[in-house]
């Protein structure tokens, strides 16, 4: 609550000082009327913006770059919204641009600072964690106490066989300021903790350590039977129609400006060695389904690994004369425009590797199970772990962790604008030392 307060000060405090700045600039005085007016019309309409935008979740106002998304995304909202008033009210000629403009700006800057900065310091303002957790330890010997605000031995205070109005009193009462209760028993006992809690008003959790290696996500139920989530779909139908247009619009797009490019690259591979000019290759791909992946071919036809048991070599003797040139250049992964137009890849994602890749001498599934998770989103011509400079062969398995951490990274916060920040830190990365 204290945080609520203080936020929701800051934030009238920052559009206070917005229009006041903004008076100033236009009018030589911070308290002009037509400044105050305009801050006295923005206000509301900030508040329903920010309520809309989830601007005081309690989450987000410990996350800082979250907060000042949100923040930001509601004063948007709010000037949008001044902006058709004007229009509609035909009230334009009333307010200064010069003043909005320099409102918003201030506005904008100002909310950025601010909830950054409370965000950054939430927990050292607060003196201690936004939640109340009150762990309860019934006949675990030894559990720590460690993360919460209140740690109880069952023994000493209540046992939940004996559910009488003194016993649930005491309970009401040691968990009636709490955010959550954990309670940390024997599974013969949970059922008797889950009755007891039931009226506690409180959110009240049971652990349950073997369902750890699950790796559970949430809880859902089927039939009226519960269900563990152990996978979710990553991107939301809107997420996936906003990434595949992206995909299209730039695919087409490069593949339209770079054909005479295609077609010099097309009859220098095959004047140099017989053989086809593409290299088609099985790759595992989104749902880990295999796909044909389409490169310039860079080795002699008769020497190709379609497997990819062997990491290609920086001086590998089945490179052809161009082949050298296409792979430190990354040229040879243009066709792979074509897989993206096909649906079968995306332009930023894991890159995706052949059936028989190796770290070392182990598979790449052998050598980290969570391998096969990376797959739950369209592979890409470039991605998170290339603009990083994980890329080349792996000889060590610590080649593969590295790209598998950030490829995991990536899936689990994907955004379009991550998209394009990655496409464009690609550039400076074809011409890479471990291209080859």
């Amino acid at each position: 609550m204290r945080l609520y307060l203080l936020l929701v000060a800051a934030d009238v405090a920052v559009l206070l000082a917005a229009h006041a700045a903004a008076g100033g600039l236009r009018f030589g005085n911070a308290f002009d009327m037509q400044a105050m007016h305009l801050f006295v019309a923005t206000l509301p309409l900030f508040a329903v913006a920010a309520f809309i935008a989830n601007a005081y979740a309690v989450p987000v106002l410990l996350a800082p770059w979250e907060s000042v998304r949100r923040g930001v995304k509601a004063l948007a909202l709010a000037l949008t919204a001044a902006v058709i008033g004007l229009f509609l009210l035909k009230a334009g000629t009333l307010v200064s641009r010069v003043t909005f403009v320099a409102a918003a700006i201030f506005a904008a800057v100002g909310l950025a600072v601010t909830r950054w900065f409370l965000g950054r310091n939430a927990t050292a303002i607060l003196g201690g964690s936004a939640y109340d957790v009150v762990v309860i330890a019934d006949g675990i010997a030894g559990y720590p106490d460690a993360g919460c605000t209140l740690f109880v031995d069952a023994a000493d205070g209540f046992d939940p066989v004996s559910q009488s109005p003194a016993a649930l009193d005491r309970l009401g009462r040691l968990v009636e300021h709490a955010d959550r209760v954990v309670i940390a028993c024997a599974p013969e006992r949970r059922l008797l903790w889950a009755a007891a809690l039931q009226g506690s008003n409180v959110q009240a959790e049971v652990i349950a350590p073997e369902l750890a290696s699950l790796r559970p996500l949430g809880m859902a139920r089927h039939h009226g039977d519960p269900t563990v989530i152990v996978a979710q779909v990553p991107l939301l139908l809107r997420d996936r129609v906003i990434k595949r247009a992206f995909d299209l619009t730039v695919a087409a797009t490069l593949l339209l400006c770079l054909a005479p490019l295609f077609a010099l690259i097309a009859l220098a591979v095959k004047l140099t060695s017989p053989g086809p000019v593409l290299f088609r290759q099985p790759r595992v791909g989104r749902r880990n389904q295999q796909f044909e992946i389409f490169k310039f071919r860079t080795m002699h036809a008769a020497l190709g690994d379609t497997a990819g048991h062997r990491s290609t070599a920086r001086n590998d003797d089945r490179f052809t004369r161009i082949g050298p040139v296409l792979r430190a250049t990354s040229l040879d992964e243009l066709p792979q425009l074509l897989n993206v137009l096909r649906g079968e890849m995306s332009m930023v994602g894991p890159r995706p590797h052949a059936v028989g890749s190796r770290a070392g001498e182990q598979l790449f599934w052998e050598l980290d199970k969570r391998y096969w998770h990376r797959h739950a989103i369209k592979p890409g011509l470039t991605g998170l772990a290339q603009v990083r400079g994980f890329r080349g062969a792996t000889p060590d398995g610590v080649d593969l962790t590295n790209r598998l951490q950030a490829d995991l990274e990536y899936r689990s916060s994907w955004s379009i604008w991550k998209d394009i920040v990655i496409l464009l830190r690609t550039a400076p990365v074809l011409l890479h030392r471990n291209a080859y």
